[in-house]
């Protein structure tokens, strides 16, 4: 199953590396990545889309929140959001 994933953390270089780590040294794939600025010029989201079922999504929210930049972890897939999606 499809998890959309929205990652609040600090705009810090070296952020995006460690997160996208995380994924592949557990050897989950990416089906897709976006990240940009907030209002507030600190803080960046990043939104990622990862296949898996509730136990893996379960344990890479756990991991995501032991990084040190990140603030806030929240699995949209159960919740209203829009998304486009590709042909």
């Amino acid at each position: 199953m499809r998890h959309t994933i929205s990652v609040l953390v600090n705009n810090q270089t070296g952020v995006l590396s460690r997160v996208s780590n995380l994924f592949s040294a557990r050897g989950y794939n990416i089906d897709s990545l976006v990240v940009g600025i907030t209002d507030n010029p600190k803080v960046s989201r990043m939104t990622i889309v990862v296949r898996g079922d509730d136990r893996i999504i379960d344990q890479v929210e756990k991991q995501l929140n032991k990084l040190v930049d990140v603030i806030k972890v929240v699995d949209l897939t159960n919740e209203d959001f829009i998304a486009r999606t590709w042909p």
